[in-house]
């Protein structure tokens, strides 16, 4: 039977019949080997499927529609009919609500319809389209609906342009529905912070497009991989960052006062456990479960120490006043000096860095020029927390050390970067 023959064959059946045939066929595809095929198969082969895809989601959404003006999804015990696609068609609830906005707008969008059956635009196209054309067609405010100008954005664009160029387009005919919309959307910001069983935080979060792009932009600069051998991910990258925005605003009093007092992170810890001794305990932190002497020594490097002395029933016998570990006029000599992070190939500004002791002050280490350098957060946690070692060379130069784990093969060691261009004795 000829590929014809078969189509005219399927042309006189039910239509449950012909889906059953689609998916034997799908099937049948999916069970040839392909370990013969060229690149170029590959690649027809995709661009085949994807059209199998975009106009199975054109037909799934004319079902779609019809299916929810029954209700009967309600009937059947689901919410609603896009949670019922979305657990039997095995769909996100974006896809879900896309196919129903599609099927929703089909009267409207005859020529978007007709462009993704030719394979001009795919189903996600018109998807953005149908989104708009709800919008504006329930908007009292705006203008009557035009799909040109979002059609013709969608034929000369890729699907996440089409979002950008489709605001401009929505805008025009209804500007007063994009500011509601907008409005909506800041609306519905949150920020949940989880705090784990192990004192991990766990951060979950929704942002409008613009409160997205000043957290981005905020985000950005500090994000990206700096200082030789940073083979961070750029997860990891961003979430460093946050940790860095957070503290340097804390640094800098950046954050308004509470009660008269500047937040500020607080560390409670003995002198055994600054000095990493063993058997001393671990240090108590704010808001956090108890952290290693590491965390502690780092912190402490600089920063303004208080001394409490407690006598046998843990009474407070004495307090001293906070001091800055390093002074002011001390950092501002070490900031002229190095003018940022001293880790190889790391240029973080001096004012994003941290006064950093070679030997640690708990361990009898100077609080002057010759002991200190500038570390960025990252790096000032490599040196504490990573077990990396720093040691200056005669002629200025900062070597890092990585620790002798299998982790850090030879070939990641970072080259020395070349002597600062002045020192300040």
């Amino acid at each position: 039977m000829t590929v014809e023959e078969c189509l005219a064959f399927l042309a006189t059946q039910g239509r449950d019949t012909v889906l059953a045939k689609i998916v034997d066929l799908l099937q049948l595809v999916h069970g040839m080997d392909k370990s013969g095929m060229v690149p170029q198969q590959h690649g027809n082969a995709l661009i085949a499927l994807g059209r199998v895809r975009d106009l199975s989601g054109l037909e799934m959404s004319e079902h779609a529609a019809e299916l929810n003006k029954s209700e009967a999804c309600v009937d059947w015990g689901s919410v609603s009919t896009q949670d019922w696609i979305r657990h039997q068609c095995h769909q996100p609830s974006g896809a879900a609500a896309d196919l129903l906005h599609v099927g929703e707008q089909f009267a409207n969008l005859p020529k978007t319809i007709g462009a993704l059956r030719d394979g001009s635009i795919g189903f996600a196209h018109a998807a953005i389209i149908a989104r708009h054309a709800q919008a504006i067609t329930h908007s009292d405010s705006a203008e009557p609906f035009d799909e040109a100008p979002f059609l013709k954005a969608a034929l000369e664009s890729s699907v996440s342009r089409l979002w950008y160029y489709s605001m401009h387009a929505w805008h025009r005919a209804d500007p007063d529905g994009v500011a509601d919309e907008q409005r909506e959307a800041a609306a519905r910001r949150y920020l949940r912070l989880t705090d784990g069983d192990d004192g991990t935080l766990y951060v979950k979060g929704e942002f409008d497009s613009a409160a997205g792009a000043t957290i981005r932009t905020a985000l950005e600069p500090l994000a990206q991989p700096h200082g030789d051998g940073d083979d961070r991910g750029r997860e990891h990258r961003n979430a460093d960052a946050l940790v860095e925005l957070a503290g340097h605003c804390l640094d800098t009093a950046a954050v308004p006062q509470h009660g008269s007092v500047r937040p500020h992170v607080q560390v409670t810890t003995t002198l055994e456990t600054l000095q990493g001794l063993i058997g001393a305990p671990a240090g108590e932190m704010a808001l956090s479960l108890p952290i290693s002497a590491k965390t502690v020594q780092r912190i402490a490097c600089d920063s303004s120490v208080t001394r409490v002395l407690l006598g046998t029933d843990s009474a407070v016998v004495d307090a001293g006043r906070a001091k800055r570990v390093v002074s002011g006029g001390s950092r501002r000599l070490l900031d002229a000096r190095d003018k940022h992070c001293r880790w190889p190939g790391c240029e973080r500004p001096a004012s994003w860095s941290s006064a950093h002791h070679v030997i640690h002050w708990a361990q009898g280490g100077k609080t002057d020029l010759s002991n200190m350098i500038l570390l960025c957060q990252h790096h000032h946690w490599m040196v504490h927390e990573g077990g990396w070692r720093l040691s200056l060379a005669a002629d200025a130069r900062v070597i890092a050390v990585p620790p002798e784990t299998d982790f850090y093969p030879p070939e990641f060691y970072p080259s020395a970067r070349a002597p600062d261009e002045f020192d300040v004795a």
